[in-house]
């Protein structure tokens, strides 16, 4: 029988955050299911190729996190200057759209610009309580043109839930809110430069985005890895782990999927196993390519209208050269579902054809490795459902001295210097409390 002050589940980077800081001032254990530290922060060879689980980027805003992050990089870290775009009617644009409507057709700039501008003119702009729908906030704050050409048909593909029930308590810091000089010098004037919350980022020289979870993890004598938590008592104190047996434990930090979480508790209450099935999220899929006699600097483009299936397309190595053989460009490709499983041969073609009609490739023999990932939590869904259901959960936790953090523990759209921030400071609440 194996016993521990801490039992942290998830070893990605909030739980290895936590264990971090942890290490050497009291007994902990993380138990992290795959045979890899990291979680979705990690990093797959495939013939001579690096593939990152999507665009995992560093954007730092915080002192001690930013401290810790680059401390544990080394010099194995680049800063970049982001080069983000839209695709839509046959032209790139800079991100974000409403900001930057210059590569715009005419028409569509001109709707665009008078749709924001009748918005803001009538008085009634402003952010909100979060509780409104995305549908008739976007309206609201940018008007018909730029909602109907950009934020309505791309929020659809990557949410894959009704915008008249998605709500908006995430939309800040995420969606930028330009000042109506913005969008007209946008139009017709210069880019729009230092609008949104990732305007510079942070990523490894090599390795990948693997390289910040296997720096994180060296040296934690209590990472277990391959240690699945099938089911676990709060008021006992007690996880039992698949072929492992029972871990005792004294207090519990938890990192995975909240609803998968309360699902394994068996001491939840009903109401709170009732509150944890509202609980929705999305599924998405990631079609990494290996592609040869690429030209483009741009690091990210998004895609919202519905000739093309992903929402998002990116080139990881105008992050990393490091992450291609010499000569070869790595794609990252995001197509999002409502949890229902594509047909990803289908999906392959669509994707390359749609890489080739906004002109990021010329052919499909070009591609010479391709890794199809999946992300089956991806974006948790904010809605009347997660607002009711969170306090119900989360006041169960703090009566069992419980913490549930992350992206997918504390089950909102975050960053990952926030998961690791997070991870921090849970750690050091619980020391305070020794």
């Amino acid at each position: 029988m194996l016993k521990t002050d801490v039992l942290i589940i998830g070893g990605g980077l909030a739980g290895l955050a936590a264990a971090k800081a942890l290490e050497g001032k009291t007994d902990y254990l993380v138990a992290e299911r795959e045979n890899r530290p990291g979680g979705l922060s990690a990093t797959l060879k495939k013939g001579g190729f690096l593939f990152d689980y999507s665009g995992h980027l560093l954007h730092l805003r915080w002192p001690e996190t930013s401290k810790f992050i680059l401390g544990a990089l080394g010099s194995n870290c680049v800063s970049l200057k982001r080069d983000a775009r839209i695709y839509a009617h046959k032209s790139w644009t800079p991100y974000p759209f409403q900001a930057n409507l210059s590569g715009m057709p005419g028409r569509v700039k001109a709707e665009c610009v008078s749709g924001f501008l009748k918005a803001y003119n009538s008085g009634n702009s402003g952010p909100g309580d979060g509780s409104e729908s995305f549908s008739r906030w976007t309206r609201r704050v940018f008007g018909d043109g730029i909602s109907e050409h950009f934020m309505l048909p791309y929020n659809a593909k990557l949410w894959q839930y009704p915008l008249e029930r998605l709500t908006t308590e995430w939309c800040a810091p995420f969606v930028p809110m330009p000042k109506p000089e913005e969008v007209i010098e946008g139009a017709y004037g210069k880019k729009a430069e230092g609008l949104g919350y990732n305007t510079v980022f942070n990523y490894p020289k090599r390795g990948g985005i693997g390289a910040l979870s296997n720096a994180l993890a060296r040296d934690l004598r209590g990472l277990r890895l391959g240690l699945e938590v099938e089911t676990l008592n709060l008021k006992k104190g007690v996880a039992n782990v698949r072929h492992f047996g029972p871990v005792h434990f004294k207090r519990l930090i938890n990192t995975s999927p909240l609803n998968e979480f309360i699902a394994r508790a068996e001491d939840a209450p009903a109401a709170v196993k009732r509150a944890a099935a509202r609980l929705r999220h999305n599924t998405v899929y990631v079609l990494n390519l290996g592609v040869k006699g690429v030209k483009s600097d741009m690091h990210w483009g998004y895609f919202p209208e519905a000739r093309f299936p992903f929402y998002r397309a990116g080139l990881a190595t105008n992050f990393s050269k490091e992450l291609a053989p010499r000569g070869c460009a790595s794609f990252y490709i995001e197509i999002a579902t409502d949890g229902r499983v594509p047909d990803l041969a289908s999906a392959e073609t669509a994707v390359i054809g749609g890489l080739k009609a906004c002109g990021l490739i010329k052919s499909a023999a070009q591609v010479v490795e391709r890794l199809w990932l999946k992300i089956p939590c991806a974006y948790v869904i904010y809605d009347a459902d997660r607002t009711k259901a969170l306090p119900v959960i989360s006041g169960w936790l703090k009566s069992r001295k419980a913490g549930s953090i992350g992206r997918y523990g504390a089950w909102k759209y975050s960053f990952m210097e926030e998961s690791v921030k997070e991870g921090l400071e849970a750690a050091g609440a619980l020391l305070r409390r020794r």
